[in-house]
């Protein structure tokens, strides 16, 4: 069936190629003319290619496949198989007996004794070492240094030079206090002033307290400073009290009531008295009419 079918397919291929070389190949081959130009190009007269009659197809006669005839199959017969011999034991194998011949013993020769000589060394005659006996020098005795006598000189005694006396420069803080009431200003008699300086102690702060003269007639008051304030930065003034019963408030202007640092001011020398004064204020105080104002100046 397998010879058929590729015999079929070579046909069907032959004969396609039989046709399309029927059809596609031409009659006679295309001349080529050069063209001749001239005003008007003449084209050529057109190729009209020749009818192929219509293909005939014939079925392809096949040959004959030729089956081979195999031959029967021989089958050979199966081996006959006869019975294992008997078992025979093997013989045990004895190996044959030597005769024993013992080991001869060996004796090396003996050697006679010979003694080892005994070395004396030479004896070399005694020859004493030279004892030495260094040369014995003079005895010279050392010279006794007996130093020269200087004559006693008492050191001087310094006695530093006397400093003319320096009186110690008093210091003092001064002001005026006046009474503001309404729009009335005058200075008040007898008001008083305080100095309170925050001196470090052992244990914290203590305040120092110093309370001043009562004003003059002019409001004037002047305080000293004692030797118990060391620093002035640490001292404020601030206002007391006042006798005046209808001007006894106390006001801040000039930090009256808060208290001035007499570090904010300087201070005047007076060389005829030895004295520093640190001037403050004016403090004011007020009654119940209205509060003063602070006065520019």
């Amino acid at each position: 069936m397998a010879i058929k079918s590729t015999s079929l397919a070579i046909c069907l291929l032959f004969s396609l190629a039989t046709i399309a070389t029927a059809y596609y190949s031409p009659s006679s081959p295309p001349v080529h003319q050069s063209p001749v130009y001239t005003h008007k190009p003449t084209l050529p007269p057109p190729v009209y290619k020749p009818t192929l009659p219509t293909p005939v197809y014939t079925k392809p006669t096949l040959p004959p496949v030729y089956k081979p005839t195999l031959p029967p199959p021989v089958y050979k017969k199966s081996p006959s198989y006869s019975s294992p011999p008997s078992y025979v034991p093997k013989q045990p194998y004895s190996p044959p007996t030597k005769p024993y011949v013992p080991k001869p013993t060996y004796t090396p020769p003996t050697k006679p004794y010979v003694p080892k000589p005994t070395y004396t060394p030479p004896t070399k005659p005694y020859v004493p070492k030279p004892t030495y006996t260094p040369p014995t020098k003079p005895y010279v005795p050392k010279p006794t240094y007996t130093p020269s006598t200087k004559p006693y000189v008492p050191k001087p005694t310094y006695t530093p030079p006397t400093k003319p006396y320096v009186p110690e420069i008093l210091k003092a803080v001064d002001g005026i206090i006046l009474c503001k009431n309404g729009y009335e200003t005058y200075p008040i008699q007898g008001a008083k002033a305080k100095i309170v300086c925050s001196e470090p102690g052992s244990y914290g702060k203590k305040d120092v307290v110093i309370y001043s003269d009562p004003t003059d007639s002019k409001g004037y008051f002047q305080v000293a400073l004692t030797d118990i304030i060391k620093n002035l930065l640490h001292c404020r003034v601030k206002l007391y009290t006042s006798p005046v019963e209808s001007c006894k408030s106390p006001t801040n202007v000039n930090k009256g009531l808060t208290g001035v640092p007499l570090s904010m001011y300087g201070y005047r020398y007076h060389a005829d008295k030895n004295l520093k004064i640190v001037s403050v204020g004016p403090f004011y105080f007020t009654g119940p009419k209205s509060a003063p104002t602070t006065p520019k100046y």
